[in-house]
């Protein structure tokens, strides 16, 4: 049974033991909540009359993982770790743009398949860096509808 009900722009009902729900508007804030669930925890979920959501874990320890629909701005993941796990199925990204950025200077990006690896495109594929290195382990095949070039403004070995 609830510790408290109390009414007002909207009402909370509150229990010591399992948390705190709000249902109606807040007050002087930019962004207006519709209903808000806070447990023991500190974790909540808040819904908004915008059309957007905030699922956030608790926050009273170091980091707390979070996901914020914003609507105009998109959905907004924050985590200190993310992994995605569908089983045995599949998991696609669709979008005008994918970018996919390791920040750390001594973080590396890595791409692993434990089947073939398949970079299409349309147009151009470009590796670009400071040093480039493909290897392979048994062979390796360049092939070409057209030219290949092959560019070295510091020398060329085979």
């Amino acid at each position: 049974m609830a510790d408290k009900i109390e009414a007002g722009p909207g009402y909370v009902i509150t229990d010591s033991q399992a948390g705190t729900l709000f249902i109606g508007p807040d007050e002087g804030v930019s962004r207006k909540r519709q209903v808000e669930l806070h447990v023991t925890s500190n974790a909540c979920i808040k819904l908004f009359e915008d059309g957007g959501f905030e699922i956030q874990g608790q926050s009273t320890g170091k980091h707390a993982d979070n996901i914020i629909s914003q609507c105009k701005d998109g959905l907004v993941i924050k985590a200190n770790n993310i992994r995605f796990d569908a089983g045995n199925g599949e998991i696609t990204f669709a979008a005008r743009s994918i970018r996919y950025e390791s920040t750390g200077s001594d973080q590396d990006l890595v791409i692993r398949s434990s089947g073939n690896l398949k970079l299409e495109a349309n147009d151009t594929i470009k590796i670009d860096g400071s040093v480039v290195s493909i290897g392979a382990r048994t062979r390796m095949a360049i092939a070409s509808k057209g030219n290949i070039y092959v560019k070295a403004n510091g020398g060329f070995t085979v």
